[in-house]
């Protein structure tokens, strides 16, 4: 029988991690034999490739390809043309899965069918060794609810790991040819595609935090990606308070390219400008929604937008 579920597993340079990912994968209770694993190795100059080669031989639903994008967006669009499983999950090439991760995830769409089904991320740095989840409730969630929880962007930020789709959502839709922030920028379409789906605040997908990350290590270029993201999220607001949400949210991401972007380009520094004038100052710092140090934020922004 053909496996239900695709693993998406794309990675570059990542031959420190990777054998913890692989070896999680190998661990899973449903078994190698019930997964087909797609592995995508973009550009690696380290042992990333080997190491994918010589997992792909343990699979026999394994497929296996190098590509020279340097670009997460390319490449995941490589890894879903494919994958041939009814769903789908994305696996970063350093985080880790808890052992019976695939078994909950295929065990709740079949007690209750959904399109989506998301869990909330452990983040974790160094070692880790994840143990089997006894207990985790699968909740029906609406489109709208589960909007706002990304507009707050806590716990559940729009990341695609750890989530299960069913591959019907990407019939159509690909991911932007983005080196990042490819996953909250097809959110919104994402989940105008899904009526139905489930949450888990439980945790079964390890996320490994580096110090200089590929969104942590910020430059102009990943600027103006975070840009993009903001209006795309903007063009999807559909209410007051979706929309007292997405500015909190934009507020504190023009911040954080204010503050660490050293090379930030006159063009990013406009796109920032717009979306600051685009908020009401009286609507937004006078909202009880709205909290104080995102109203600090604001008003910082805007007198340094002012020099």
């Amino acid at each position: 029988m053909k496996p239900q579920l695709s693993i998406l597993l794309v990675a570059h340079n990542q031959a420190a991690y990777l054998p913890e990912t692989l070896a999680s994968l190998r661990a899973q209770t449903i078994g190698l034999d019930n997964l087909e694993v797609v592995l995508i190795d973009d550009a690696s100059t380290d042992a990333t490739g080997e190491l994918i080669d010589a997992f792909s031989q343990e699979c026999p639903f394994a497929k296996v390809k190098h590509v020279s994008f340097r670009n997460v967006g390319k490449t995941r669009n490589e890894a879903l043309a494919l994958a041939t499983a009814p769903y789908l999950m994305f696996v970063d090439g350093d985080d880790i899965l808890a052992p019976n991760a695939c078994e909950l995830l295929l065990k709740a769409v079949q007690e209750k069918p959904a399109e989506l089904v998301v869990t909330a991320l452990s983040r974790f740095r160094g070692a880790l060794m994840p143990r089997r989840v006894e207990a985790a409730v699968f909740s029906p969630i609406s489109v709208a609810v589960y909007w706002e929880e990304l507009l707050r962007h806590q716990r559940y930020m729009g990341h695609l790991t750890g989530c299960l789709f069913s591959r019907r959502l990407f019939e159509t839709l690909r991911f932007p040819e983005m080196v990042c922030y490819e996953d909250i920028f097809i959110a919104p379409d994402l989940l105008h595609q899904s009526p139905r789906i489930l949450i888990s605040r439980t945790p079964i997908y390890f996320y490994r935090q580096h110090v200089k990350s590929l969104s942590t290590a910020l430059n102009d270029a990943k600027a103006k990606n975070m840009l993009r993201v903001l209006a795309k999220l903007k063009e999807s607001v559909r209410n007051a308070y979706q929309q007292r949400l997405f500015e909190s949210l934009c507020v504190k991401q023009c911040r954080i390219l204010l503050d660490n972007v050293k090379d930030l380009s006159q063009d990013s520094r406009s796109g920032i400008r717009s979306l600051m004038e685009a908020i009401a100052p009286g609507t937004f710092l006078l909202s009880p929604r709205v909290r104080i140090s995102r109203k600090i934020l604001f008003v910082k922004n805007k007198k340094e937008l002012q020099r």
